[in-house]
């Protein structure tokens, strides 16, 4: 049996349908909330042009970057095909990509001191 899955989308303001091509997604913020609304282009103009006086006197905010934080800890240390094959040798249950565990990295470096 075969499945066909369809997308539809809807100007949210009026409810009409719109093709793919026709649907303008207007991301916005007010009081530190975000939201999207699906429109058609005339809905999109209109929502916009409501917003310009506003605009045209507002300063743009731009979020403050989120600080990385880094820690120290054990590390494969450019090893990690090894660290990786060396638990699946072990019978170690390992995902084969992303971050290896500090528990197998530990009992590796201990197993080859």
């Amino acid at each position: 049996m075969a499945r066909k899955e369809v997308t539809q989308f809807f100007d949210d303001l009026s409810g009409n349908p719109l093709s793919a091509e026709e649907v303008q997604s207007v991301i916005f913020g007010v009081d530190n909330d975000t939201y999207i609304i699906d429109l058609s282009e005339e809905n999109a103009e209109k929502f916009r042009e409501t917003l310009q006086p506003y605009i045209q006197v507002a300063r743009k905010h731009v979020a403050p970057t989120q600080k990385i934080r880094r820690t120290r800890g054990v590390t494969a240390n450019g090893r990690a095909r090894e660290i990786r094959q060396w638990a699946i040798d072990q019978g170690k249950e390992i995902s084969l990509r992303g971050k290896i565990p500090t528990e197998i990295i530990e009992a590796y470096n201990t197993a080859h001191k």
